[in-house]
């Protein structure tokens, strides 16, 4: 791979719109351990509020799940690290496969990450209305006082 391929890659997995159609990988291979992101987030998903010990975990699943891509990110950059279980050393250099195959999993994490985020707000449009709604109620309540 040359280094124009690596940068189109790059910005294939850095634009604002790289998660946009992606979906979440089933399983991410972190440390060796398979990991099923993607039956975790719906599990997560269905409670309507994420009692403390699920919510620790989460916090967990979403540290993880950044250390994670940032090293998929410093292998695709070419930097050199610590081979992981699995992967191909550090100091060789990528395929262009190889390089798909690591922007995929970045964009995947990206859009678990992004689902993790979201994780407390699963209605945005309720927010939404009951923000608009406080807002009028201030603005309202601004016209009084200046009458």
């Amino acid at each position: 791979m040359d280094e124009s391929e690596r940068e189109a890659i790059l910005d294939r997995v850095t634009g604002q719109s790289a998660t946009v159609g992606a979906s979440v990988p089933d399983t991410v291979t972190i440390d060796g351990n398979a990991v099923d992101l993607s039956e975790f987030i719906v599990e997560t998903r269905a409670v309507e509020t994420v009692p403390p010990d699920v919510e620790r975990k989460v916090s967990s699943v979403k540290s993880t799940l950044r250390s994670e891509r940032e090293r998929r990110m410093a292998r695709l950059r070419g930097e050199r690290g610590e081979p992981d279980a699995g992967d191909l050393p550090a100091d060789e250099p990528l395929d262009l496969e190889t390089a798909e195959q690591l922007a995929d999993e970045i964009v995947g994490i990206d859009r678990a990450l992004n689902a993790l985020e979201t994780i407390r707000h699963p209605d945005f449009a309720d927010e939404h209305r009951s923000a608009t709604l406080d807002g009028h109620d201030r603005w309202l309540a601004f016209v009084d006082d200046v009458r």
